[in-house]
């Protein structure tokens, strides 16, 4: 991963309550993912990687509990923006809501 400003890759994708891919378009991989949540309410976002032929994956998305918890899962605070390191290239997204989260695939912080 690169220490610099976040360098969009691809365009930003609307992710909701069905698997989207979220691709690069310049032929690089993806080494991080600018994530915003568009809702005035905590939201979850769960991610899966990139099989051969791109095959759509089954996302399920849970918020953890105690005792309980969700692999490949990420909360967010209301109307909030990270950029998360570390998830696969070219992964699938999914959200605990309809058009809750903004991703856009790129490199950097």
């Amino acid at each position: 991963m690169y220490n610099s400003p976040f360098t969009p890759f691809g365009p930003t994708y609307l992710v909701g309550t069905s698997p989207v891919q979220v691709a690069s378009r310049n032929n690089d991989n993806p080494s991080s993912y600018r994530i915003r949540n568009t809702s005035a309410s905590v939201q979850y976002i769960s991610w899966s990687y990139n099989a051969p032929g791109s095959p759509t994956p089954t996302i399920t998305v849970t918020a953890p509990t105690a005792g309980n918890p969700s692999a490949a899962t990420l909360g967010f605070l209301p109307s909030s923006v990270e950029v998360i390191g570390g998830i696969p290239p070219n992964a699938w997204f999914e959200a605990d809501a309809a058009g809750a989260f903004e991703v856009t695939p790129g490199e950097g912080l």
